[in-house]
């Protein structure tokens, strides 16, 4: 009995084992239920030859592939049931002999499909079944190492750009969604052509080769067409540099850009095709072809709807005007205007659509600013009567507002010192213009007492029975804010005390919007730099604040030399060095020298606005100069010292005293008899003082404050 029991149990293991071998023997079915061609080739013969071998080679690694053509929906069905391991979407795509096979694979129990293409000569079936089996393998055994990645195919770009980009690492398991994003990443660059996904056997598992064919680079820029504007002008407006690789992004942006130039200026239609010609196999000449329009001049402007202001008041917001007999005079005055301030103006005269739309948004605000909230300016209505333009803007006026009540809910100044500066007022008609500098006058006041993070929450209602508004100001001061960090950029020469002694703020002070504009003002009055600007970054808790000062640095030096000749001093010579930043500590020194026949003068002035690191400062002078007269010759030698204080920010002392040392010599004697009398006075001491006021807010050009000297 024992013996049969033993028989039975060895008798279903061996059924078991038989069983388990025949599962893992078991083909995978793959189901090719849709095949699409775009070939203009005969390429029957080649579909046919692939198909019988990827048949044959399939079956050697235990796949079965079979081909139906069948809707997707019913190819997901069998799928479901278990019919198949996988559904295929195959698309061939041909040029010529060369030949792209773009997969879509589903799988079971996987919703999102998955996507793999294997590209190659036509002639070579061998390698694209080969390469293709590679793809199906993984993609239906899984749990594939990635065992190596390699960059393959670029030359100008680095490989450590195109790393980057690559989510795929080495040692993971491969994945096939992780694969398509990081060639979409590579594409993205916009430095490639094409870029494939290659699969190489390895030791331990599967190596990722990323093929790359770049893009050729840019060897030259040339405009074909262009009449009404300069190429040199295009290539700015462009902006594609020699030897830069260029995306089909870049292309559309450069085409727009001219056509919006063109439009600028008034030429309407104007058309831009870019052409590319191959220099060689990784450059190319790139070819705007320009087809310019025309300009189409304004005949009449007019508008519809407004009662409060007429036509000729609504006009002067306008960039655009009618042509009449003075637009060629108003053309040059333009023309000077961009000189001085070099923005773009409408021609006039010449219809410009581009102009006319900003200038639609100032005309709404015109009317907002004087209390027609509700005004509105419709689309331009623009009329072609032989050859000239008739534009007829339509406005919706509503009604005139004026200011209501006011309230201004804070905890911190007393109402009436807020209120007394505001531009509304109630009775006042209402401004949108006015409302933004009120909101800004009381967050500065906040921002002065150190509250830098104040918000006004502006609460705005509108009576249309009273045609009046009520204005409600919350503040949210949010917390007192102090000075964490000052960081200084952009000095290569100028030391970073010069600037931080400049700056009426400092660390761990509570923060000043005052300070802070005045610190930036100061910065530019030195004359050192060519830009100043002081940004402000949060700090790592909320009641701190980071200021970052980013300057330019500019040249300080001067170097002079001259020469002449006149009928008193015949030959002159002249030399004049100066630095007004001295090895970057902020001093002034200057080296004059003027060498003549008659006269001659030499001087070394030293000038220090911190001495000793003070508020004191210190200007030395030492000279010497010769004056040959008729009569006699004036030798003097001396120095002079002055020092000054800063009173306050912008009012300034000094007292100076003043040694000369003069020699009159060769006296003839028909000198006079002053003269005569001076002869032995050598000696001459004086002492001088004044204030200075200035509030300038830069040291060149500058566009507000005063500068004024008592001495």
């Amino acid at each position: 009995m024992k013996r049969k029991i033993k028989s039975i149990w060895i008798f279903f293991i061996l059924i078991l084992l038989i069983s388990f071998s025949l599962a893992l023997a078991r083909e995978k079915k793959v189901l090719i239920y849709s095949t699409k061609i775009y070939w203009n080739y005969p390429y029957q013969e080649f579909l046919d030859f692939y198909k019988k071998e990827l048949e044959i080679t399939f079956r050697k690694e235990n796949y079965k592939i079979e081909w139906r053509t069948i809707s997707k929906k019913e190819a997901l069905e069998f799928l479901k049931r278990g019919i198949y391991d996988c559904i295929c979407e195959l698309e061939i795509t041909g040029i010529k002999n060369q030949v792209s096979l773009d997969w879509k694979i589903y799988k079971i129990g996987k919703k999102r499909p998955v996507y793999f293409y294997v590209t190659g000569d036509a002639e070579n079936i061998i390698d694209l079944v080969s390469n293709t089996l590679k793809y199906f393998k993984t993609i239906l055994e899984e749990k594939v190492l990635v065992e190596k990645i390699k960059v393959k195919g670029n030359i100008r770009i680095s490989k450590e750009l195109i790393f980057s980009e690559i989510k795929t690492k080495p040692n993971e398991i491969l994945d096939f969604d992780k694969l398509n994003e990081d060639l979409r990443s590579i594409y993205k660059l916009g430095y490639f052509e094409n870029v494939e996904i290659l699969l190489e056997q390895g030791e331990r598992g599967v190596i990722v080769i990323f093929q790359v064919k770049e893009r050729p680079s840019v060897k030259e820029v040339v405009f074909e067409g262009n009449k009404k504007i300069k190429s040199d002008d295009l290539a700015k407006i462009v902006n594609i540099k020699k030897d830069t690789i260029v995306t089909s992004e870049t292309l559309d942006k450069a085409l727009e850009n001219i056509k919006n130039y063109y439009e600028q200026l008034g030429y309407h239609g104007t058309k831009v095709k870019i052409l590319t010609k191959k220099i060689s196999p990784t450059e190319i000449k790139l070819i705007f072809h320009i087809k310019e329009g025309k300009k189409k001049y304004i005949k009449k402007i007019e508008f519809i709807g407004n009662k409060a202001f007429s036509d000729k008041k609504l006009k002067k917001y306008l960039s655009v005007s009618e042509k009449t007999f003075f637009s060629p005079v108003k053309k040059i005055v333009n023309y000077l205007r961009t000189i001085v301030h070099p923005e773009p103006l409408a021609e006039p005269g010449v219809y410009n659509w581009v102009l006319l739309e900003r200038d639609l948004g100032r005309i709404e605000t015109f009317y907002k600013n004087k209390g027609y909230i509700d005004a509105k300016v419709g689309e331009p209505i623009v009329e072609e009567e032989e050859g000239e333009v008739i534009i007829k803007i339509p406005i919706h006026e509503g009604s005139q507002y004026r200011v209501g009540k006011i309230k201004i809910i804070q905890d911190m100044f007393p109402e009436k010192e807020i209120y007394k500066k505001l531009r509304l007022k109630p009775g006042k008609v209402f401004s949108l213009l006015k409302l933004k500098q009120d909101e800004s006058y009381i967050l500065h006041m906040f921002a002065n007492r150190g509250y830098a993070y104040a918000k006004v929450d502006l609460d705005i209602k509108k009576d249309p029975q009273r045609k009046l508004i009520d204005i409600t100001y919350k503040v949210n001061k949010g917390p007192l804010v102090y000075i964490n960090r000052i960081e200084i950029q952009g000095n290569v020469k100028t030391r970073d005390k010069v600037i931080r002694r400049e700056l009426l703020l400092a660390e761990k002070w509570p923060y000043s919007a005052e300070r802070f504009e005045k610190s930036e003002e100061r910065l530019r009055r030195l004359g050192f730099f060519e830009d100043v600007k002081i940004e402000k970054e949060k700090g790592a808790k909320e009641n701190e604040l980071n200021l970052k000062i980013k300057v330019k640095e500019m040249l300080t030096g001067t170097f002079g030399i001259g020469g002449g000749y006149s009928t008193v001093d015949k030959f002159i010579l002249m030399v004049n060095v100066t630095e007004r930043n001295f090895l970057g500590k902020g001093q002034r020194v200057s080296l004059m020298a003027r060498i003549g026949t008659k006269r001659s003068r030499y001087s070394i002035n030293f000038y220090d606005p911190y001495f000793m690191d003070t508020r004191y400062s210190l200007g030395t002078s030492l000279y010497n100069y010769m004056i040959e007269y008729e009569d006699f010759t004036k030798d003097s030698k001396g120095f002079s010292i002055q020092t000054g204080y800063d009173f306050t920010i912008n009012l300034s002392g000094y007292i100076g005293y003043r040694y000369d040392d003069t020699d009159l010599e060769d006296l003839r004697e028909e000198v006079s008899k002053i003269i005569l009398e001076s002869k032995d006075i050598h000696i001459t001491s004086a002492v001088r003082a004044g204030l200075t006021y200035d509030s300038r807010n830069r040291y060149f050009l500058p566009t507000k404050g005063w500068y004024h000297n008592v001495e």
